[in-house]
Order: C-alpha cells, then structure tokens, then sequence
C-alpha cells in the first residue's frame, strides 16, 4: 500500500525523479508539495506495516531502473547490467526483462555513486563510463547499446567450438587441453604458424593446471609429460588463427541472450584482494562465511558476504620445484575444513581457532615425483579417504586421532582392463561418502563409479550408462543419491547408491562440459563449467534447465556449492581465473 500512495502522490504532482530531486518552480510549491507526501506516508504507514527487505525481497522498492536498448532491436531482454560503487569491490548484476527494462532493488544498491557495465552479445555500451548516482528514492538511467566492432572479443569457449571448423577429435582436443587454464580467445586469435605452435607446444606442457596466462606456473612432473600437440595439430591451429589472414574466414557464431525465466536472477560478484588468486573451491560454513581455497598458492581465505572483507592464511608447507596451490575444501563432522593440495604430497586440516594448518602425508613409499593428493573426502566416523593421484593410483585413509594412513586396492580385483604402461584407461577424478561412510570415486578416464565399502574395503565398478561420459566431481544428496557432472558426455547424472541405478540429463548448452554437480533442498541441482560463463539449473522432475550468465567473460568454474540453509538456496562459486567469488540467487 505505501508503494501505491507514493506512486499515487507522484502522479498528483506530475513529477518524474531522474536520480535528483526534481526543481520546483517557487517555495510555496515546494512547501505544499513536502507536506502532502508527509501526510501520505504517515497514513500509509500507520494503515499498513514497511516491508522488511531480505535477500530475496519482491517488495523491495527500486532503487535505481532504466531501459536498455539499441537502434538494431530497440528495448532488450537479456542484457546483464552491473553496478559497482566507486573503489568498491562488490558487484551486483540483474537482468533486462522482455522490456528491455532492469531494475535494482533498494536493498540491493545503497545511496551512493555506481559504475554501470553491461554484457551482451553482438554489443558494446555506447557510452564506455556510464556513471549514476543512486538517491534515496528512485534513480532511472537509460542504457543505449552499439553493434560490437570486436565479436571475437566476446566469445565463449562454446561459441568458438560452435563456429570452427574440424572434426569431433580435433575440437575435443582444444576442449580438454586449453580451458582449464584460459579460454581459447588467446588461441584462436594468435598468429602462430606451424613452427610457431610447435615451439608452444613444448613451452606448455610445462605449464601447471593450476596456472593461467595471467600466471604462468610450472610443475617439474609435467616437463616429461606428453606434448600439448604434434605438427598435425599445429596445421589444424595455424588454419583457424590469424596466422595467414586479419579475420577469420569462418562464422562466429553465438549463444541467445538470456530470455524468460533465465532473466530472473541477482548475481553478487565480490573481488578478492589478489588480482592472481584463484578460488578453486568455494564452500559456506553455518554462520553465514564463505571459505576458498586458492588453486595457485596454498593459501586458504574467508569471505564476509555481508561486508566484503576478505582474511587469508597461507600454508607453509611446500614442495621444491611445484606450485604450492590448494585444490578440494571439505567440512568433517566437527565443523573442520579439510584441504587438498594439487601438487603437494598431502593433505591439511586448518583449525579455525589457532589460526593454524595441520598437515598430513601419504607413506613415502608410496610417493612418487608427481604424487597429487588432490581430493579427499572426510566420514561420518571422522576418519578421511585420500586420493592420491599418481602414475599408480593410490587410496588412503586417515585417521585423525591417531596419524596412522591405511592404504586400499583402488579398484576391483577382478577388473582386466589394466593400464599397465599403456595409455590410462581409468584415473579417478572427485570422490566423496555416503552417510554409512562408503566412498564413491569418479572414474574420468573410464567412464565409471567406483564404490568402495567403508568397513570392508570391497570395491565395485558402476558403468555409466554413457561410454566415455568423463565424470568428474560430484555430490551426495540427503536420499545418498550421487549427482554427478559428466564432463566428456555432456550430461548431468545421478547414480542412486541404495539401487545401483543411473539417469542421464543431457545439458542444453553444445561442448559445456558439467565439472560438478550440486544439489539443493528444492530438488534442483546446479552445476557449471571451464568452457562457458553459463551456469546451469535442473529441475530433474521436468527435465527444464535454467541458464543463468555470468557478468564477466572466463570465469572458470570448478566445484559448485549450494546454500541450503536461508529461505531459498543460493548458488556459491568461485570464477578461478577472475579472482572473484560469486553468489547466484535467483527471483522467481
């Protein structure tokens, strides 16, 4: 009802408010008008309670609006428009309507000045510094867009899979070789020659996963690894780059704008204070904080949602010749995190009250010069499951209380298909428990579920129904069903532990990769991935998928986390190659 008065009083006075308060024409209409807004809001407010603003608040007043077009379409839908106050670092983003009209709430945007920047497709803000200022009431500011000059510049790792030419093979070897560690903009736009990638080739393989371009990282396991490519390869790169020509001669093509329901959501972005950091894994605690783990640098932080501020702490342990980076970040049952290093020989337990890591490693026997403790996985009973990715897999567990590691048989002995020196047929990938405490591997490599019995070791191998399907990390829901993201098969699984059964959802998106997959308490799982900024809802009941845009261009999602303890679920992620963590909660 207040709402309805202020507007009434507005379209009594015939004032529109541009963001400043509007000059009236002599001081008796000035006094005239403040006392009748006085007398409405005194009534509305004794007749009807002010809503509280909450996260999710569609009562909110707005705080600041505006319409977005261009002179090619007019009003448009699914334009990202970001607001970020002068020398802050937390972002919000909403969506344009079918209207072409956004909108940010008052409990979203406090009075202040903002920077404005748009996303879209095919389009640049024709004004590069759009800045406003939002009062106490409501501040409108008109968006006009120009056709891009650079549409190259806006491609996703999708998009440019979808406009080159080439086999399956050849685009599949872009795929799982380049975007873990940057889009491949920088590929597609260099203008190597053959000579020239053979060089490359050779200067990569070098690189760290853990690296970007941004900061180049080098493991001393990975300078005997195989090459990123062979001269064939490099013929292939060289006729799609800019190595013989000043455009590319195929079409680029491109994703829709965000339309309908897709449109519905409020994305908070918020800078950490490194630009190199990387948050790998992102999980939130009972008291409202935020915990990543950085996958270059062994530091762990916490993020205050509500205020922005960020504390960090490093981890001094560290292996001579390799990155230091941290990777999988897991909660025990005692409210403990738990941490994974990429390169390092073990694993650590941070305690929140000394401020201080504990860290533990597998046997020396078992080590080797590019042991990988990856993931690890904490149980019921308090002990923790190890992965230890290696040339020879390995699998421990941990107990706490007394140091001592016990190893177990990786896979089933009656498996036949062995590695055995040749090329990997099997390397475990996510692993994770069940409620009883039995552990569930991600086979990457064969395409399976790996089961092991927490009291009696006994391991079964599970086939997904997809050959190849590459699945990679994966969480349990309270019913101790798997969801799983399946990497190379493009689909979203879920392996029911109790029946042994799998689903398939294939995602809507072409050459989107699901990396994990999370559940929330509505029945909905999320999931995102290396290749594209979109990230994904299901609904697994109607097969429907929500697609969510991110603001920024190769953000390189890993883990997906879900909140589940407010009113709604909110999504958690961290954009690994932005140096950004971010919140997704959508608006229906």
């Amino acid at each position: 009802m207040r709402t309805a008065v202020i507007a009434a009083a507005r379209c009594h006075f015939l004032i529109r408010l541009k963001g400043e308060d509007a000059e009236m024409s002599n001081e008796k209409t000035v006094i005239s008008l403040a006392v009748s807004i006085f007398l409405l809001i005194f009534f509305a407010s004794v007749s009807a309670p002010v809503p509280v603003a909450s996260a999710n608040s569609q009562n909110s007043p707005a705080a600041l609006t505006g319409i977005v077009s261009s002179e090619a379409e007019g009003p448009m839908e699914g334009v990202l428009v970001s607001a970020k106050p002068a020398g802050g670092s937390i972002s919000i983003t909403v969506v344009s309507d079918a209207r072409g009209l956004y909108s940010f709430s008052a409990d979203r945007l406090m009075p202040g000045r903002y920077r404005l920047a748009i996303r879209a497709i095919e389009y640049d803000a024709a004004d590069p510094d759009i800045q406003v200022t939002v009062g106490k009431g409501k501040s409108e500011a008109d968006i006009k867009l120009n056709r891009t000059r650079d549409l190259a510049a806006q491609l996703t790792d999708v998009e440019w899979l979808m406009s080159i030419p080439g086999t399956t093979e050849e685009k599949e070897h872009l795929f799982l070789t380049c975007s873990s560690c940057h889009t491949l903009g920088p590929v597609l736009e260099s203008t190597y020659d053959v000579a020239g990638w053979m060089t490359t080739f050779e200067r990569m393989r070098n690189w760290d996963q853990a690296g970007s371009i941004a900061k180049p990282m080098l493991s001393l396991d990975r300078a005997t690894g195989v090459p990123f490519g062979n001269e064939e390869f490099a013929k292939y790169l060289s006729s799609l780059n800019l190595s013989s020509r000043s455009t590319h001669d195929f079409e680029l093509k491109k994703l829709p704008r965000p339309h309908g329901d897709d449109t519905k959501v409020v994305i908070t972005e918020y800078d950490l204070p490194r630009p190199g950091a990387e948050p790998h894994d992102v999980v939130t605690d009972h008291e409202g904080m935020v915990w990543y783990s950085d996958f270059a640098e062994g530091i762990l932080g916490r993020l205050n949602p509500h205020t922005g501020e960020v504390k960090e702490w490093q981890d001094p342990s560290t292996k001579s010749g390799y990155p230091g980076g941290f990777q999988d970040l897991e909660w025990d049952r005692e409210g403990v995190l738990w941490i994974a290093r990429h390169d390092i020989n073990g694993i650590a337990k941070f305690d929140k009250n000394t401020e201080k890591f504990i860290n533990f490693s597998v046997p020396r026997e078992y080590e080797t010069p590019d042991t990988k403790t990856s993931f690890l996985a904490p149980t019921p009973s308090g002990k923790v499951w190890i992965k230890s990715n290696s040339i020879h897999e390995d699998l421990f567990r941990l107990d706490p209380l007394t140091g001592e590691i016990s190893r177990f048989d990786e896979y089933p002995a009656q498996r036949v298909d062995k590695d055995d020196g040749g090329p990997r047929r099997h390397q475990i990938y996510g692993i994770t428990v069940d409620s009883r405490g039995n552990l569930y591997e991600a086979d990457w490599k064969g395409g399976t579920i790996v089961s092991l019995d927490g009291a009696t070791g006994r391991a079964l191998m599970h086939p997904t129904p997809t050959s190849g399907s590459g699945p990679r990390r994966m969480h349990i829901d309270s019913e101790d069903r798997l969801w799983i993201g399946e990497y190379n098969a493009q689909k979203i699984a879920m392996f029911n532990t109790k029946t042994a059964q799998f689903r398939e959802w294939a995602v809507p998106v072409p050459w989107y990769g699901p990396y994990d997959v999370a559940p929330d308490k509505d029945g909905n799982v999320w999931t995102g991935t290396m290749s594209s900024d979109l990230i994904l809802r299901l609904n697994p009941r109607t097969g429907e998928f929500r697609q969510y845009l991110m603001p920024s261009l190769g953000v390189n999602v890993r883990r997906t986390e879900v909140d589940n303890s407010g009113a709604r679920p909110v999504f958690w992620v961290g954009e690994n190659h932005r140096a950004k963590i971010a919140k997704v909660e959508p608006i229906e």
